[in-house]
């Protein structure tokens, strides 16, 4: 049961609101870390990649290569990012688009494909 939940598109859906809502927040509502704010769009967007990649590449009726799974997980997170970014600098007051956030954003994508297929081919999925 939770194996059919893990590689169902409900994580990923749930990230992907997550990401939302942290991104249309007022950057007095945002908590200080640590980590630089590319830090956190790559960490982001690595784990909304993998959370993405199972439900295209495993637990699908017609599995997808790992190119093709790339292409929509890339496709998906870019759009994502550059929407965001584009409703940020435009209509939410305190907070920016970035150029370098996208940059971060991509970085992310392509690593958390990477860790995906990795992870997948170790695991024997």
């Amino acid at each position: 049961m939770l194996k059919k939940v893990w590689f169902s598109f409900v994580p990923a859906l749930i990230w992907l609101l997550f990401i939302v809502v942290g991104s249309f927040m007022s950057t007095s509502n945002v908590p200080k870390i640590a980590v630089s704010d590319k830090g956190i769009h790559f960490i982001f967007y690595a784990i909304f990649a993998f959370l993405l990649y199972f439900p295209l590449r495993v637990n699908t009726k017609r599995s997808f290569t790992f190119v093709t799974t790339s292409v929509l997980v890339l496709l998906v997170g870019l759009a994502l990012g550059a929407v965001v970014e584009l409703i940020q600098h435009y209509f939410i007051i305190g907070r920016f688009g970035e150029y370098l956030d996208i940059v971060a954003n991509t970085i992310g994508l392509l690593v958390g494909l990477l860790i995906s297929e990795i992870y997948k081919r170790k695991a024997v999925l």
